[in-house]
């Protein structure tokens, strides 16, 4: 059975690009004969595409079963260097470390003044990159030196070490408070998805509130606190639902990025995350103009290649892209010709078994299931939803896993099905209630679905209008609007009250409101 480790090593030499390729077998080669063994390995792992021991051991004579485990651990190693070294000029941060392991060789040497000449050129690129954890471990070292030996300079360097080094500890610290409020907030927004409660509304502002530091001057902080605090407000707001203000930090986060040119290749996949949210703050807001404006921007990201993307910065760059690809198909009700765009959105997620997470995933589910029943697709409805609703995630997207299950009833109400209507509404009740997701809308979704088999066809129209009149106040109330956003159920009642695609249905409601 292969282990993580094994998974690992076949994952990383599958990705390798031709050039990374050609740059590990230089490497290989200068090592000598002594390293021709896991070379031999590397070359069946590359044609092969996998690492089955049993056939290694077959076709490679030279290796031994008791040298298996010792030669994937290093080829492992080599060829992550051979990736650190053919990249370091592109990432700084390695280079930087780099410096610092310098340093180390030349102080070990004896060489103090060097070492602290590499020291400051680790400093420098640090600022440069704003990372302030790697300036300080520079730092942290120079000290080291000034203290333990005679470098010449060490009388008037003490008073600004002391200085520098307190001055870099708060800022440390106000950094790290900011991470830290931005991680939990993006977790209770995975877990949670927007407030059901005036009673959650309460907690997710307390909590901000005991969380974010006293006396903030956001023109003061530094770039990554700048980019924690709207992160974190981001979170916030979506999860209020005040999606004003959501667009309002969204921008602000990306804003950020063009204000400094430089940290967008420092950080690309954060700064497509950024416009991500900008994209997801217009669609909520019903935005469609500015919204397609903006698509059409971030399409053509990178098409003069200013950007030498990896292949993680390349997929999540497509997650977002297709996220609102399909967004632009809910906001045109175009569903028929987005089944196109959705098929072939689908056959990427199944090329995408470790890129993509498993929140993406879910989410990318769920909304191939929208447009597939949008077009009266229902078999590839239930497909994509069954891919939810089979695999219970919990502490993961419960927001899109109850409402994929309200999606699944109503789909087989659709088809006719009515007997797996009757049967399937109790434990989607009960999956609700243990979630907590029971609110009115919901309920009154449930109630009519449960009834279902006792209406008489003549009757049946009567009883959408009953349900849309319940509906319509709900929606507008900001704390039971939530399920409107995951489906449009008014719209598909008047389908059916009218005899008309729910396509069409939605672009009248549309154009009512406008």
């Amino acid at each position: 059975m292969p282990t993580k480790n094994t998974d690992y090593l076949v994952e990383l030499i599958v990705s390798l690009t031709k050039s990374e390729k050609r740059n590990f077998s230089l490497m290989a080669k200068k090592a000598g004969r002594s390293q021709v063994l896991y070379q031999e390995l590397y070359n069946y792992v590359v044609k092969h595409g996998t690492f089955d021991e049993e056939d290694i051991l077959r076709k490679l004579p030279n290796i031994k079963k008791s040298q298996l485990s010792n030669l994937k651990a290093n080829l492992y190693k080599q060829v992550l260097r051979s990736l650190r070294d053919i990249h370091k000029e592109g990432y700084l941060e390695i280079k930087a470390r780099e410096h610092f392991d310098f340093a180390k060789v030349l102080y070990a040497k004896g060489q103090y003044n060097a070492s602290l000449e590499m020291l400051a050129k680790v400093k420098k690129l640090a600022r440069r990159t704003q990372k302030l954890p790697l300036e300080y471990l520079a730092h942290s070292f120079e000290k080291h030196i000034e203290s333990q030996h005679v470098t010449g300079s060490m009388s008037p360097k003490a008073i600004v070490l002391v200085d520098e080094s307190r001055a870099m500890i708060s800022e440390l610290q106000l950094t790290d408070q900011l991470a830290n409020l931005s991680l939990l907030m993006y977790g209770k927004y995975l877990q949670l998805g927007v407030v059901r409660s005036e009673v959650e509304q309460k907690e997710l502002t307390d909590f901000v509130q005991e969380h974010v530091p006293a006396g903030l001057q956001q023109h003061k902080l530094s770039f990554y606190q700048q980019l924690y605090l709207y992160q974190a407000y981001v979170w916030y707001y979506i999860m209020l639902q005040n999606f004003a203000k959501y667009y309002q930090y969204a921008q602000r986060w990306t804003n950020l990025f063009e204000a400094n040119p430089e940290m967008t290749q420092i950080e690309t996949v954060t700064y497509i995350k950024g416009i991500h949210n900008v994209l997801n703050a217009l669609y909520l807001s019903d935005k469609a103009k500015r919204f397609e404006v903006t698509l059409q921007k971030f399409s053509r990201f990178n098409e003069d290649n200013q950007y030498d993307l990896s292949i993680n910065e390349l997929s999540q760059y497509n997650l977002f892209k297709y996220i609102h690809v399909l967004n632009l198909v809910f906001f045109k009700a175009n569903y028929q010709e987005g089944v196109a765009q959705a098929d072939a959105i689908a056959e990427l997620l199944r090329q995408q078994p470790t890129t993509w997470d498993l929140n993406r995933r879910i989410v990318f589910h769920y909304k191939l299931a929208c447009v597939y029943f949008g077009a009266a697709d229902y078999d590839s409805t239930i497909t994509h939803l069954n891919h939810i609703t089979n695999t219970h995630t919990p502490g993961l997207k419960e927001d899109v896993q109850c409402f994929a299950r309200i999606l699944k009833l109503i789909t087989h109400f659709d088809i006719g099905d009515d007997q797996l209507v009757s049967y399937d509404v109790r434990s989607v009740f009960r999956f609700l209630l243990k979630m907590k997701e029971l609110q009115a809308v919901q309920l009154e979704i449930l109630k009519f679905i449960r009834k279902i088999p006792s209406i008489l066809p003549a009757n049946i129209n009567e009883e959408f209008e009953t349900l849309r009149r319940k509906l319509i106040p709900l929606e507008q109330d900001m704390l039971q609007r939530r399920p409107f956003l995951y489906l449009d159920i008014i719209s598909w009642l008047d389908s059916k009250t009218l005899g008309i695609t729910m396509a069409e249905a939605i672009k009248r409601r549309r154009a009512a409101r406008t």
